[in-house]
């Protein structure tokens, strides 16, 4: 035991005493506390050792009274008294939970005594008066005989110090057994005393053994319990965790601060309370969880992570139990133990989580994924009870102008009114969704009379209309269309179903807005022909049944021509010459218009650059065509393959063109216009803010609606705007292009107002392939003089 140090041979032997009783493999720390019991078993055992030598002592002075050794031995167990006293003065000083370094000090002082105990105590035995007699030498050996039981039953905790007092005493009573005078008695009580010695060291060293194992198992159990104490302390108070016990009939036996602090009540009300029956407590009932903790208690089963909803303390928590049945040694049940957790803070984040996982973040509405989600549900449930329901489709009307001309940021705060607006107009059962930007959905289930679903979509589009407050600015107002689909009259399938009320949507589009219209059968007719005619139409571009027809513009002076508009036409080879009013809108929708615009403008070219000097071409683009397309880059290609002159290609746009990102759009006119090519407005007068725009890009030429022209026969109103047109024309010199002239009527009154061009019918109508070379050498001049030269030199040849 390197905690008793001294000499090499009290090292020595420590370490073998340690091994032969088992206490060489504790730790340090273990075996410093096994000493500390081990000195205080021996300081509560050293009074014995004291009385029996005190004892003895009188016995030894009574056999050596009257001889010449009786003051030596008088002095020697005085010395010994002394000794044997403070040796228990010691002891009762040690206590029951000593330092380390006093247990190995004190180890250390009981060794030494013992040691000088042992050789005073021989040295007393051989001081013993040989001629007393047999009787009285039997006396002094019985002595030490006892002196030798009751050190043994004193110090057998303490090995070290047994061996310490014993050795010298039995090496000092052997001495005096030989050294005297031999006799048969005397080698008996010899042979005696080292048996005796032999049993006793057997003796000492199996319950030192019992004693370490258990003393040590007993303290590693008692440091594991105050680790574990310690960490539960620490995990009660830094965690949200807490600890419960209950018995076998059910009532709380212990419950963590954690646990009274979340639960509001006191510690002194809990215990001894049914612990089911205070969970049902704040519990909703009913709770299916709560019965399976029941069910899981009744029949002694483990229970993990289970989530209850709670009320504690007035507040709604959640709370996560797991526990397990405890039994003692014997296995009998005697209740269970386990841990609640709150997760309050984890289950509104997984809420919050759903909630950003199912609803649009800017509106609060149900989102797409979480629609069709639900639209799946509704159609399981017609499938399963024939439970009929109905889809709406919304699409805001004239949204886009706000966002463009207000920003991104207005047009959100509008679609979250849109949102709230709509919300208050349908029940709490009716599904509400939006879909994508100005897109909104509604599932009413069992609501599919056609009565009341007209009543709602009519409430819905004159709530939507009613102007808007946004940002402080002037009222905003827009539109909503509805397409109506009913399930199962319409569709059992989700896909089905949206289909159709997207048709019907579209033909409440295509019926002018800010109306609602059910899905008809016809309408799916309609659409496929839609979308037969764009299968036809992709293929017709790659046949080349696409073709250019060309109008005349002509002076308002003289009628004379000075340029054509390109105007294509689709030459099917079934149902003839379709006008673009038919396919255009298909071509838009299926990015088709993007190969089309660019064929128009690059055929324009190549067919205008045949044509005399001064004659111009002019395209009209599609506003879909202007956005998907690099307009810049494709004129020019055009004017580079063509070899035409810049100046005799006219580009026309329309109002609305420049509604969707005006910015974006004057910068590509710009790059247009920078290459030489005329910039026209077309359509002038029917849109929302003409002048605005006239302003912000320098037009080249302003082509007036046929409108205007079409009413200025018989209305002065139109005839005096007319008359502005043409003035501010003139003000911010650019050309004026009347269109629609049909009648010399009006031909005469445009001249008079100082239009510069014309076009229309009484000209001319568009002309096709075969009909342009007729027209350029009836109407042009240079035309006609260059094809007689031809036909006489050919006469000549």
């Amino acid at each position: 035991m390197k905690s008793v140090s001294g000499p090499s041979v009290f090292s020595a032997v420590d370490r073998f005493v340690d091994r032969a009783i088992g206490a060489d493999g504790l730790t340090p720390h273990l075996r410093d506390k096994l000493l500390a019991q081990q000195l205080a078993s021996v300081g509560q055992m050293f009074p014995a050792i004291t009385a029996a030598s005190l004892v003895v002592a009188a016995l030894f002075m009574v056999l050596s009274w009257g001889t010449s050794l009786a003051w030596p031995m008088a002095l020697c167990v005085t010395i010994i008294l002394f000794l044997a006293a403070n040796a228990s003065r010691l002891g009762s000083r040690l206590g029951d939970t000593p330092t380390a370094q006093q247990a190995r000090g004190a180890a250390r002082g009981l060794v030494a005594h013992s040691a000088l105990l042992g050789a005073l105590w021989g040295v007393a035995f051989n001081m013993l008066p040989s001629s007393t007699g047999a009787g009285l030498t039997g006396a002094g050996t019985m002595g030490l005989g006892g002196l030798l039981v009751i050190s043994a039953v004193a110090l057998v905790n303490f090995p070290q110090a047994l061996a310490a007092f014993t050795i010298p005493l039995i090496v000092g009573g052997l001495g005096a057994l030989v050294g005297g005078q031999a006799s048969a008695d005397l080698t008996v009580q010899g042979a005696l005393l080292m048996a005796f010695t032999f049993v006793m060291v057997t003796v000492t060293f199996n319950h030192a053994s019992a004693f370490v194992a258990h003393r040590a198992s007993e303290l590693a159990v008692k440091e594991k319990g105050e680790i574990i104490g310690l960490l539960l302390g620490e995990f009660e108070q830094t965690t949200s965790d807490w600890i419960w016990a209950f018995d076998a009939d059910g009532s709380l036996t212990r419950v963590s601060s954690g646990f009274t602090n979340a639960t509001g009540v006191p510690e002194a009300d809990l215990l001894g309370a049914d612990f089911i029956h205070f969970l049902r407590c704040i519990t909703p009932p009913q709770d299916p969880l709560m019965g399976r903790i029941e069910e899981d208690v009744a029949q002694r089963g483990t229970f993990q992570n289970l989530e209850l909803r709670v009320t504690a303390d007035g507040e709604e928590r959640w709370w996560s139990l797991t526990g397990k049945p405890a039994y003692d040694e014997a296995g009998t049940y005697i209740g269970y133990m386990g841990t609640t957790s709150d997760i309050t803070e984890r289950k509104a984040a997984e809420r919050r989580i759903t909630v950003l996982a199912h609803h649009d973040s800017m509106t609060g509405l149900l989102n797409r994924t979480k629609f069709t989600e639900q639209l799946g549900s509704c159609v399981a449930r017609l499938e399963r009870y024939g439970t009929p329901f109905a889809v709406m489709f919304l699409d805001l009307d004239h949204f886009k102008s706000v966002n463009d001309s207000r920003g991104h940021m207005a047009g959100d705060r509008l679609l979250v009114q849109v949102a709230r607006r709509i919300q208050s107009l349908v029940r709490e059962t009716d599904l509400v969704a939006r879909l994508g930007g100005d897109e909104f959905a509604l599932i009413l289930p069992h609501d599919t009379d056609a009565d009341h679903l007209s009543v709602l979509a009519t409430r819905l589009i004159n709530a939507i209309r009613e102007p808007y407050e946004v940002d402080g600015d002037d009222p905003v107002s827009i539109g909503v269309s509805v397409g109506i689909a009913i399930a199962p009259i319409n569709g059992t399938r989700p896909d089905q179903l949206l289909r159709n009320a997207d048709l019907a949507l579209y033909r409440a589009k295509a019926d002018g807005r800010s109306v609602y219209r059910f899905f008809e059968m016809q309408m799916d007719s309609e659409a496929r022909e839609r979308r037969l005619l764009e299968a036809e139409l992709r293929d017709a571009i790659a046949n080349g049944e696409l073709v250019l027809h060309y109008q005349p513009l002509v002076s308002a002076k003289d009628h004379q021509p000075t340029g054509f508009e390109a105007l294509v036409r689709w030459n099917h080879p079934i149902r003839g010459l379709v006008p673009p009013a038919e396919f255009i809108p298909i071509a838009e929708q299926s990015n088709l218009i993007v190969e089309i615009g660019d064929w128009t403008i690059e055929q324009a070219c190549r067919t205008a650059a045949n044509w005399p000097e001064g004659l111009t071409v002019a395209v009209n683009l599609s506003a879909k065509h202007f956005h998907r397309s690099d307009i810049s880059t494709v004129v020019k290609k055009a004017l580079a393959i063509s070899g035409l002159d810049a100046r005799r290609l006219e580009i026309e746009i329309t109002e609305g063109l420049l509604i969707d990102d005006p910015d974006a759009v004057i910068a590509k006119l710009a790059e247009v216009r920078d290459l030489g090519v005329t910039v026209a407005m077309d359509d002038f007068g029917t849109g929302y803010s003409s002048l605005s725009y006239l302003l912000k890009f320098p037009f080249d030429k302003i082509k007036i609606d046929r409108s205007f022209v079409d009413a200025a026969s018989d209305d002065e109103v139109a005839r005096d705007i007319l008359r502005a047109i043409a003035s501010l024309g003139k003000t911010l010199k650019v050309t004026i292009t009347a269109e629609g002239v049909e009648t010399e009527a009006q031909a005469e009154f445009l001249a008079e107002i100082a239009c510069h061009q014309l076009q229309g019918f009484l000209f001319a109508r568009p002309l096709d392939a075969v009909e342009l070379p007729h027209y350029l050498m009836t109407h042009v001049p240079t035309r006609a003089a260059a094809v007689k030269a031809e036909a006489e030199l050919a006469l000549a040849s």
